[in-house]
């Protein structure tokens, strides 16, 4: 009896830790509370916010297609598709590698891929240019066809080259990463991603843009109609 009472009491312990680490399915980022073990990737803190950041592509298309077919889409929807792209793709993930990510491997390697690590330093200059020239576009689109064929290319154009600056990422800089940084060097990596997501983190910042997302695609909804 006392044996099958302690494999309970086991069996009780488990099942209150595995469902501690079940992630709930109503936020835009997952917890920073990491447990740091050497099975971790710092890449896969950066790849679940590429998920997020291809549903926004999604969105900012389907405004686009909408409003090149003559539908109605608000200025309003606009900016809160840019609202999410500059606090989510350019501050959250963007900042994580240009100020985190890029000068620790460029230390940590000896200079190796240097001009790599530009390259992708300057694409991410280039997406937040692209935005600010789109911010400024979609003030004239009270004012008829021509400056909302304005917005639409220039939408068009930030979205092929974000898709084109992941794709190179998720293909080239992440294995190269997960290939030559120990498994030190990821723990530190994730620690300081923390550090930066704190605050939004304990503020409930993840879950507002989760749920300007989840408003956006159901306005777009009549496009498909």
């Amino acid at each position: 009896m006392i044996r099958n009472k302690y494999f309970i009491i086991t069996i009780f312990a488990s099942c209150l830790c595995i469902s501690d680490c079940i992630p709930s399915n109503n936020t835009l980022y997952c917890d920073a509370g990491h447990v740091q073990d050497s099975s971790q990737l710092a890449t896969e803190t950066l790849q679940r916010e590429f998920e997020i950041i291809k549903r926004t592509l999604d969105i900012l298309e389907k405004a686009s297609y909408c409003l090149d077919a003559g539908k109605p889409v608000s200025k309003e929807t606009f900016c809160e598709i840019i609202e999410i792209i500059r606090e989510f793709s350019d501050k959250c993930h963007q900042e994580k590698e240009d100020k985190v990510l890029f000068p620790f491997l460029k230390n940590a390697q000896g200079g190796e891929k240097k001009d790599f690590l530009g390259q992708l330093l300057m694409e991410h200059v280039s997406a937040r240019d692209e935005i600010r020239d789109l911010s400024g576009a979609i003030n004239y689109i009270h004012l008829g066809k021509k400056y909302k064929k304005k917005i639409t290319k220039i939408a068009y154009a930030y979205i092929k080259h974000t898709k084109k600056h992941i794709q190179m990422e998720e293909k080239n800089l992440f294995p190269w990463i997960n290939k030559v940084l120990t498994s030190d060097d990821q723990i530190m990596l994730i620690s300081k991603f923390d550090e930066m997501e704190k605050i939004d983190i304990s503020t409930g910042v993840h879950e507002k843009y989760t749920t300007m997302i989840e408003k956006i695609e159901g306005q777009l909804e009549f496009c498909n109609k």
